[in-house]
């Protein structure tokens, strides 16, 4: 058995307050959050490889930047 430090106890707690957190999403809202995720991953990976950035790219940031913000109501 392995003690835990300090922030190994905190960040298990942050884990958990997470995980209950999306369990509660909507699953419009988890699309969302999965959908900007992935462009995101995509454009940065394309930023790492090649240091460019693809048109398709910047459109589906563009499409994950305002489902996101329609889902969270974030435009106010």
């Amino acid at each position: 058995m392995t003690n835990k430090n300090e922030y190994q106890i905190e960040r298990e707690k942050q884990q958990a307050a997470n995980k209950k957190a999306m369990a509660n999403l909507t699953s419009e809202q988890m699309k969302a959050i999965k959908q900007t995720h992935k462009a995101l991953d995509d454009a940065l990976t394309m930023l790492r490889d090649c240091q460019d950035l693809y048109l398709s790219e910047i459109n589906k940031m563009n499409e994950a930047f305002y489902t996101l913000q329609h889902q969270f109501n974030l435009e106010e």
